[in-house]
């Protein structure tokens, strides 16, 4: 397998001045987003379910941005909160975007990438019970965060830009991960269906798409022989990295891509070709 190139560097002070919400912040792409907008200049807020996850999320954040001459004196409060909520509750949700208004006095990103996936199981096997669950905490959850992080961010008048984190089982069929594929289309038709009601107050609406990412969540849902298979039907031969989704959610809470709304961008090597 190929070794992945360097990450490409931060872009210093894109994002200064903006407020960035992510969910799953305990994860690894959740956590290595949340890394880029803090180095590129954004205030973050940091959402999970679980406080300990939180807590070293918010350790190591800490840590990878104590030398930046803007943030070296600062309280890590200035910059960082952290929400402890079930991405799953209405209730709980209602109250990180109010958590975050109340902290920072906006909110101009709304990364949605909280989930959670499975061992691959053929869907004749697949048990209700883990059909819900993944539902529940992959579809459920974004849209309550597109409905509440769009609430927040049409009332303040100045837009924003919603991130859902999909998947390339969300553009293709993904035997052995049937909930998890239908989780997956499902933000598709979310994403655009909010592009198009949202767009009028320059709210924008994208899915990302990554392929498997070199986690240990993704590296325990398939057998060996299977990974290897997988793999050499990458072009690009090898699997992303946590930097590479964090740079694309980086480029799409900015600016520059101010016209770009109702999107599926792909970070997957060239597997899904369209």
């Amino acid at each position: 397998m190929p070794q992945s190139p360097p990450p490409q560097a931060p872009i210093p002070n894109r994002l200064k001045g903006l407020v960035a919400l992510i969910t799953g912040a305990a994860g690894n792409i959740g956590l290595e987003s949340a890394r880029r907008y803090l180095l590129e200049g954004a205030k973050i807020v940091l959402v999970d379910i679980s406080s300990h996850g939180l807590s070293q999320s918010r350790e190591e954040l800490v840590k990878s941005i104590k030398d930046l001459p803007d943030v070296k004196q600062l309280d890590p409060d200035d910059f960082i909160l952290t929400v402890q909520a079930d991405v799953t509750s209405e209730e709980d949700v209602q109250r990180y975007t109010d958590e975050s208004i109340r902290k920072f006095g906006k909110l101009d990103i709304a990364l949605l990438c909280a989930g959670i996936s499975y061992s691959s199981t053929g869907i004749l096997d697949t048990d209700v019970e883990q059909y819900d669950k993944v539902m529940q905490v992959n579809c459920r959850s974004a849209f309550l965060g597109v409905k509440h992080c769009g609430r927040v961010m049409r009332d303040s008048g100045n837009g924003g830009s919603i991130i859902l984190v999909s998947s390339i089982a969300g553009l293709r069929a993904t035997p052995g991960l049937s909930a998890y594929s239908t989780s997956k289309f499902a933000l598709r038709g979310l994403c655009i269906t909010a592009a198009a009601e949202l767009g009028q107050h320059n709210i924008r609406v994208n899915t990302v798409h990554p392929c498997g990412v070199n986690t240990p969540m993704f590296l325990a849902t398939w057998p060996e022989e299977k990974m290897k298979s997988m793999l050499a039907t990458v072009p690009l031969g090898r699997w992303a990295e946590v930097a590479d989704v964090a740079a694309l959610v980086s480029f799409l809470g900015s600016a520059d891509s101010r016209f770009m709304t109702g999107g599926a961008l792909k970070v997957d090597g060239g597997i899904v070709m369209f």
